[in-house]
């Protein structure tokens, strides 16, 4: 499968990105349809970052994320040289296809490129998958950076030191 990452610029390239992210957060349990419909949209997204899409040959968005802004009043996590990212989704029937090592790999060049020091996230400990690809690419668990949320459930934290990327 043809896989090319690309910045969401179009109305379709935001609507299906956002078709993504229903499709796995909420589709999946991991969000309430509440809060997705006030944050899953171009308007609340568009000014906090750029939405890393991967498309397959014919344009349709299989993944999507968010790579956060430094000043974004989305970020949780990252602090002073580091860029944050969020929201990673791969749609479920392109899952093992290489799709999140791409985006992921996208938010890397672009971090390195940009002069972030490192690159942080946090997932789920449900979210198996993500945290293999996340080690996979070099990034390590920093256990001291974890916190509850108020969900029922550890933000585990994970870092990248991009000073060390080639």
């Amino acid at each position: 499968m043809s896989i090319t990452v690309r910045a969401a610029v179009s109305e379709a390239d935001w609507r299906q990105a956002m078709a993504v992210l229903y499709e796995v957060y909420v589709g999946e349990g991991h969000s309430p349809a509440e809060r997705a419909s006030q944050t899953y949209r171009r308007e609340a997204l568009e000014s906090e970052g750029v939405l890393l899409i991967a498309v397959d040959q014919v344009g349709d968005v299989l993944g999507a994320m968010i790579l956060l802004e430094p000043g974004s009043t989305l970020r949780q996590l990252a602090r002073a040289g580091e860029r944050e990212f969020r929201l990673l989704a791969v749609r479920p029937s392109a899952r093992g296809s290489g799709v999140g090592e791409a985006l992921v790999r996208a938010c890397i060049e672009r971090c390195v490129s940009g002069g972030a020091e490192a690159l942080v996230l946090w997932t789920r400990p449900v979210m198996t998958s993500a945290q293999r690809l996340y080690a996979r690419l070099g990034f390590q668990r920093i256990l001291d950076r974890d916190e509850e949320d108020p969900r029922g459930f550890t933000r585990m934290v994970y870092r990248l030191d991009l000073t060390t990327v080639k």
